[in-house]
């Protein structure tokens, strides 16, 4: 087949990406063309993203595409986080900025519960509580009768919201949708009981898609101010990341997944959703694939604590590269202090090097210091928490895990990929690191027709991109280490719950 041309648009919570994918019928080769730094804004107290600066950032990467190989370009797919949305007034203006999840807070989310217990909304929607769900962050507004929501048409989540700048189409893709604690996956739709019960005003639910299902030309305006033409189709991916990075993950069976990158999304492939007690306990979510099945997963904190401390370092005017940090946890002492990387000390920003020590003190471990200290905490604490995950995994599906499988940005960590084999006591397989993009570009392929499903772009994927593999070592070390770490977590969280 001739050779096409794709971009992907990849949004994480600190940077965002624009990838060229070629595709030849055989392998995916992907080249980066525009890289930019991607935050959230503190204004009166709450948390924005700045939705405008990242659909410029889109244009920008289009421009760059289209220098890059002239109109030559098949689709653009974008593929964003979950939960955030923005809200269009009747004459589908955006109304106000975007808000961010880390304005969430637990007060909200007992509100919600006293309507709707914790259990039942699980067990309609298959969501775990989290307290930035998109359920959660409408209610507030609800609570605090904001006129944003009262005048709302439309609601439409982060990636459909750029994709709305560049089509002016009104859809919700099905992956971002699952994210919402808003979607019923086993009726397939919105759940109408839960947005009567809270008083949610219904009719801004927009119509759900699938993904690769349809493709929507650009508004000549965009095709005019970027310099294409007609035949660059705006193409509904699986725009939740982790559906993208997922579909590019070569799973064999009995393998794990996790997405590592600001979150660390850890779960396995099911035909139908779990809705079982225990998951309900062990706080697992149902989120959408690519092709309307489901990603049995947990979210769990990853980088994030360490890019905040990160920052943190910065201002303390030490500008510390990520192998300089990661060099450094290496060389400072093992198995000396672990944090709960569920605990919501650590949900929100700011002060994270002091919420690591002041954790660490709280419950009777050794004060982490230095760079390498802190660091090393953090990821041994992410590894620890992998191997728990795991184990709550095979209880809830009943299947033996035979290794996990490392995607995303956090698969390049080499450090953090063999302490997770070590705790684990599995085999660790990582890569591609560009899954989300992959999984973006070669579904995007798919709705053209080049290639038939997951399993082609997995096959795709396995011809294109390394995979390097970390066996376990060390493991009755590493056995005695989270013994101790559960002694840790567990004991602070019956101080918690007292």
């Amino acid at each position: 087949m001739k050779a096409r041309n794709y971009l992907a648009m990849d949004f994480g919570g600190g940077s965002g990406r624009g990838m060229l994918g070629r595709f030849d019928g055989e392998k995916l080769h992907i080249e980066e063309l525009h890289r930019f730094p991607n935050f959230f804004v503190d204004v009166n107290g709450l948390f924005y993203w700045d939705i405008f600066r990242m659909y410029h950032h889109i244009l920008k990467s289009l421009q760059k595409a289209r220098e890059e190989v002239g109109k030559d370009i098949s689709g653009i797919g974008i593929d964003t986080w979950g939960t955030d949305y923005g809200l269009l007034d009747a004459n589908g203006q955006l109304i106000g900025n975007c808000r961010c999840m880390r304005n969430a807070s637990a007060a909200v989310s007992q509100e919600v519960a006293k309507m709707i217990p914790f259990k039942e909304l699980f067990l309609k929607t298959g969501i775990q509580t989290i307290y930035g769900n998109t359920v959660f962050q409408l209610y507030e507004r609800l609570l605090h009768k904001d006129p944003a929501l009262r005048n709302a048409q439309t609601l439409l989540m982060t990636p459909d919201l750029l994709a709305y700048f560049l089509t002016g189409q009104k859809r919700a893709e099905y992956t971002m949708a699952t994210t919402t604690m808003l979607y019923n996956p086993t009726t397939r739709g919105w759940d109408e009981d839960i947005v009567a019960r809270l008083k949610l005003p219904g009719h801004i639910f927009p119509e759900i898609i699938m993904p690769g299902a349809f493709s929507f030309e650009l508004r000549r305006p965009v095709l005019e101010e970027v310099g294409l033409g007609a035949d660059t189709k705006y193409i509904p991916i699986g725009s939740h990341d982790t559906a993208s990075a997922v579909a590019a993950a070569p799973l064999q069976a009995g393998e794990a997944f996790c997405s590592s990158g600001t979150w660390s999304l850890l779960g396995m492939e099911s035909d139908t959703p779990v809705l079982t007690e225990e998951a309900f306990e062990t706080n697992f979510s149902n989120e959408g694939t690519v092709d309307g099945k489901i990603r049995l997963i947990k979210n769990i904190m990853g980088m994030w604590v360490l890019q905040q401390c990160r920052e943190e370092w910065a201002r303390q005017g030490q500008r510390l590269g990520w192998d300089e940090i990661t060099a450094r946890a290496e060389s400072a002492p093992p198995h000396r202090h672990f944090i709960d990387l569920e605990n919501l000390l650590f949900y929100n920003a700011g002060n994270m090097i002091g919420k690591v020590r002041r954790y660490c003190g709280d419950t009777n471990q050794p004060v982490p210091q230095s760079v390498g200290e802190i660091a090393r905490c953090v990821y041994e604490s992410m590894a620890m928490r992998y191997r728990l995950t795991l184990e709550q995994l095979e209880k809830v599906t009943g299947k033996t895990i035979k290794a996990l499988r490392i995607v995303g940005g956090g698969g390049q960590n080499r450090f953090l990929n063999q302490i997770s084999a070590n705790a684990a006591g599995l085999p660790v397989l990582a890569g591609p690191v560009e899954s989300a993009c992959a999984g973006n570009i070669l579904l995007q392929a798919v709705t053209n027709g080049d290639l038939a499903g997951t399993s082609d772009i997995r096959e795709v994927v396995k011809r294109s991109f390394p995979i390097e593999q970390y066996d376990p070592a060390d493991t009755d070390r590493w056995t005695d280490a989270y013994t101790k770490y559960r002694k840790i977590i567990d004991e602070e969280k019956g101080r918690s719950n007292q």
